[in-house]
Order: structure tokens, then C-alpha cells, then sequence
């Protein structure tokens, strides 16, 4: 039997992006998928561009605004698929994505996620990467995973969802301590083809106003940590000591980014590409 992925696309006035993120979906290698573009609630054009682009393999839900992590959610109940790869609107699908994630569930059917670097485009142009390997002591102290990584449907069946509460940013970090802190001893592996293309903009994200919100992210640290109390506790008994640690590190790469060496360091790396 051939397997089928499925893949979401939540989008909010993305209106401008989708035609290209759907392109890079047509493209892809491996052709056995179906795409479901969850439309947020757009206030732009996103309904009439959408309506050139669906066919048998692209379906197309509308609903009342309620957040990424809602339609996330909806798009994986209409779900026909064995897997589920989440896809931004205004982001895009490099060729064999689909081909080499597969390939990994193909091998060792008990792999329970697959994920990659990424390539950045649009105001930023460089490679994101991120850890190989990481224990879940490590993710509760951040995010390791892209959202455009691949699972299997049935623990979404089995109620592992997105939460939405979370509708200021890092809903995606709370969907993977949910996942691999219930399965921690299935593989969660990560290939070398970079599955998507990350488009920065000039603007700021839903994650960076968290970041630089120190009242919202302290509401959505504090969300995420009565959620998962005891797994916390497991890990970091102290739940003050924990949110120091966070700081100082959040405060040593802002420190980092912020550097004048730093800026120079990225000025010259985007004037050579």
C-alpha cells in the first residue's frame, strides 16, 4: 500500500505567497498527497486566489478566525492521509521533500517524527539549522523542531493536537512536547535534504513579538507550564530556577545578535551570496 501525506496549509492573509507555496507542493516528486489550505479567516484576496488553485488534490475550508493552532487542527480532522506535514502559506516545499521524509518512515516504521534544517528567504537569505539529536530535558527549554516537520496521523487520532489557547506564537514548541514526551523512546530524526524554504519578512513573526513581549511570553511560558507541571518537575524541579535559565539564555543570544561584530558578521555574509 502506498502511503499518502497530507499536507496543511493554514493561511491568514497570505493572499500574496499561496499561488507560490502551492507550486512547490505540485512540484514535488513523490505525487500521492493531498493539500488542505485552512483559510483563517483572511481579510485579502486569499478565497479568489485560492479558487485558480484547487482540484482533486487541493481542497479548500474557510473559518471564523481563531488562530493557527485551530486550523491546523481542522485541516488534520478533514485529513485523508497516513502522514501530516503542516506548511505555512507564505513558506514553500523544496522538490524531494516529500521523497526523503518518506523514506525514513519507509525504513523504520516506528519513526515517530521527521524533520530538517531549512533554508531562509525574502529579508534574511541563509540555512537555519538545528540539533541532530536532543533529549526532551532540551525541548522544554526550547523549541528544536521547525513546525514543517512530518508525523503520523494516527497520534492525532489519538489526541495529541495543537493547543488552542496558545494563539500568541509557540504553539508548535507545546504540539512537540506533547508528541515526543509521550512516545520518548520512537525515533524523531532528521535528514540532511532541507525540507522547506523559510520566507523572513521585514516585519516581525508571530514568535519574535513573543519574544520581545515579555508579559505575552510570560503568560504562554506560564500556559505551557501548568499544561506539562509534572514533566517539568521531572526535569527542572524548580519551576523559578527554570525560567531563570531561559532568561539568561535568551538574553545571551539577543546580546549576540545585537553585537555590532555580529551585524558586521551578516552584513558581509548576505553582500557575498
Amino acid at each position: 500500500m502506498i502511503s499518502k501525506i497530507s499536507i496543511i496549509v493554514p493561511c491568514f492573509n497570505h493572499a500574496l505567497y499561496l499561488e507560490e507555496c502551492i507550486a512547490s507542493i505540485m512540484a514535488q516528486s513523490y505525487t500521492n498527497w493531498e493539500c488542505i489550505i485552512i483559510d483563517d479567516g483572511s481579510t485579502d484576496n486569499s478565497s479568489e486566489v485560492v479558487q485558480r488553485l484547487i482540484n482533486h488534490k487541493i481542497r479548500y475550508i474557510y473559518q471564523k478566525n481563531k488562530g493557527v493552532s485551530c486550523a491546523r487542527n481542522n485541516g488534520i480532522k478533514h485529513a485523508t492521509g497516513d502522514y501530516i506535514l503542516p506548511l505555512d502559506a507564505d513558506d514553500t516545499l523544496n522538490p524531494l521533500a516529500l521523497e526523503k521524509m518518506l523514506e525514513v518512515f519507509t525504513k523504520n516504521k516506528e519513526t515517530m517524527i521527521v524533520f530538517s534544517d531549512t533554508i531562509m528567504f525574502g529579508h534574511i537569505n541563509n540555512k537555519s539549522k538545528v540539533e541532530e539529536r536532543f533529549s526532551i530535558k532540551e525541548l522544554l527549554l526550547q523549541n528544536k523542531l521547525f513546525c514543517t516537520s512530518m508525523f503520523p496521523k494516527k497520534y492525532f487520532d489519538q489526541g495529541i493536537m495543537y493547543d488552542e489557547k496558545l494563539t500568541h506564537g509557540l504553539e508548535d514548541w507545546e504540539f512537540w512536547i506533547q508528541l515526543i514526551s509521550s512516545h520518548r523512546n520512537l525515533p524523531v530524526t532528521k535528514i540532511e535534504y532541507p525540507v522547506f524554504n523559510y520566507r523572513s519578512h521585514p516585519g516581525s513573526s508571530r514568535n519574535n513579538d513573543v519574544f520581545r513581549d515579555d508579559h505575552k511570553k510570560e503568560i504562554i511560558y506560564q500556559m505551557i507550564y501548568e499544561k506539562h507541571k509534572a514533566l517539568f518537575h521531572e526535569f527542572y524541579p524548580s519551576y523559578i530556577s527554570l525560567l531563570k535559565r531561559k532568561t539568561f539564555y535568551e538574553k545571551k543570544l539577543e546580546n549576540i545578535y545585537n553585537s555590532k561584530l555580529y551585524r558586521i558578521y551578516d552584513f558581509l555574509i548576505n553582500l557575498f551570496r
